[in-house]
């Protein structure tokens, strides 16, 4: 056993102690888990190679957290992921599941999914006491508690915990004993082995966590995430209503931080994706609910607008080539939502999943880096599906360094095919060609929320002012003065 930096050198006669103290509370508890999920899910569980971890965090998607106090004091801790907590659930209901929704949100929001979790924490509470106490450890057990969420604050400090894993037919969970004894804690120097002097309960309060890069990205980064995603449901609706003409409706952003590759092991079976190269900045990948694509293509095609279920793999090139379409759509509105506060970004898509896509999309990104994920619940008709933005936080580091202005920019109206004037307006330094105008559709967007100039010949010969005029965008020109006298206004 290795000794942590500061932590004085022990004796071979103190290792063994501590070892032995270990292994007589863990071998009850670990014997209580086995006996949880053979009895509830007649699964067998074979234990792996223990390791000591410090850390004030939950590790795993979903931790249950029993709290000991007596003979022993501190927590027991049991991780799982979303995914295994998911087929755990399965294996007990003795059914497939099948939701439209990430499994995250399936888990948190079922009310049968949280029982069952539940069911699972209070059994393995109940039988570690018993264990325990046959062991000669009487403890008083709280409640359990069921934290559905990686990097809650569970002490204001660091502290021990013995990690046991334990496999699974439906995946990996985690034992973590964190315990130091009760009655008789050691004075000797064999006591900063155990976990911190007080017992530490679970908080709902994310104070930091070790993500990699997203900590280190400053408050402005996720102020200027919030206002793209505030705008990006009513650039997103309107795209979608002039092409598929079906609208839809977003809930407010949701943002989780975490590494790469921990989003990555996430189960998206219920999903499609596109993975976009940025330019100048990288790979950002964006996820949408099967059932919900399928419908907005069914409706692309003329159709109702159903969602007829089929398999996740198999996609026709017709249904690949509608897919590619529909995901482009939804990156031109993203595009257009970041161009609404001052930010150019070109999106092209490279790559197309579906099916179980994650190993394809891992060689993407960087295993060790942060990222974003970006979520919203996404309302078509009568169904609800969700859509993600999966944004590593390499390509966002660069915005925390820049001052912007931001405003609306709202869409343009129809405008008349007979314009033809050799003019040109500009704003902030980005000319506008006029004759451009006959081609402009509805939904375009045109940055007329500012003053601009018209030139004609390289020369300024106006100020134009928009304003909304009803339902049309209206610019009133005002001729600048030239030898002294002013031409006076008109609107156009």
């Amino acid at each position: 056993m290795q000794t942590e930096r500061g932590t004085p050198s022990l004796s071979a006669g103190d290792i063994h102690h501590i070892a032995a103290w270990y292994a007589e509370v863990a071998n009850p508890i670990l014997r209580a888990a086995a006996e949880t999920l053979e009895g509830l899910m007649e699964l067998r569980a074979r234990r792996g190679t223990p390791s000591l971890i410090r850390s004030a965090y939950t590790e795993e998607d979903i931790t249950i957290a029993i709290g000991l106090d007596g003979a022993l004091k501190g927590l027991v801790l049991l991780g799982l992921s979303y995914r295994t907590a998911f087929r755990l659930l399965q294996q007990m209901l003795g059914e497939e599941l099948d939701s439209n929704l990430p499994i995250s949100d399936f888990l948190q929001e079922s009310e049968l999914a949280r029982s069952a979790l539940q069911e699972i924490a209070n059994t393995l509470a109940g039988r570690a006491a018993m264990h325990l106490e046959a062991a000669g450890k009487v403890c008083m057990i709280s409640p359990p508690e069921l934290t559905m969420r990686r990097g809650i604050l569970l002490s204001q400090n660091d502290f021990q915990r013995l990690v046991i894993p334990m496999e699974t037919e439906a995946g990996a969970l985690q034992l973590e004993i964190a315990l130091t004894p009760g009655d008789e804690m050691p004075k000797d120097k064999t006591a900063s082995f155990f976990v911190a002097q007080r017992i530490v309960q679970p908080r709902q309060s994310i104070a930091r966590y070790d993500f990699a890069n997203p900590d280190r990205l400053g408050r402005s980064v996720y102020v200027l995430l919030q206002q793209v995603h505030e705008r990006f449901p009513m650039t997103l609706n309107q795209l979608l209503l002039m092409r598929v003409r079906m609208g839809i409706h977003l809930s407010p952003l949701r943002l989780e931080k975490d590494s790469c590759a921990h989003f990555l092991r996430r189960d998206y079976s219920w999903s499609v994706a596109a993975a976009f190269q940025v330019l100048g900045r990288g790979v950002w990948l964006l996820s949408l609910s099967r059932s919900t694509a399928l419908r907005l293509m069914d409706r692309w095609l003329g159709g109702p607008g159903q969602s007829v279920e089929r398999p996740s793999e198999g996609w026709t090139p017709l249904e690949q080539a509608l897919l590619r379409g529909l995901l482009a759509t939804f990156a031109e509105a993203y595009a257009v939502a970041w161009a609404q506060i001052g930010e150019r970004m070109e999106l092209r898509l490279t790559q197309l999943f579906v099916g179980d896509w994650t190993e394809q999309a891992a060689t993407l990104f960087s295993e060790n880096g942060g990222a974003l994920l970006l979520s919203h619940r996404l309302q078509v008709g009568d169904e609800t599906g969700v859509v993600q933005w999966l944004l590593p936080a390499e390509t966002l580091s660069g915005f925390s360094k820049r001052q912007r202005r931001t405003g609306t920019m709202p869409s343009a109206t129809p405008l008349s095919h007979h314009v033809a004037i050799p003019l040109r307006c500009g704003w902030r330094g980005e000319p506008i060609l006029l004759r451009r105008l006959p081609q402009l559709q509805v939904g375009d967007i045109l940055p007329l929320q500012g003053p601009l100039l018209i030139w004609h010949n390289d020369r300024p010969i106006a100020i134009g002012k928009p304003f909304r005029k009803g339902n049309r965008i209206v610019v009133r020109v005002t001729a600048r003065k030239q030898q002294g006298k002013n031409e006076g206004t008109k609107p156009c």
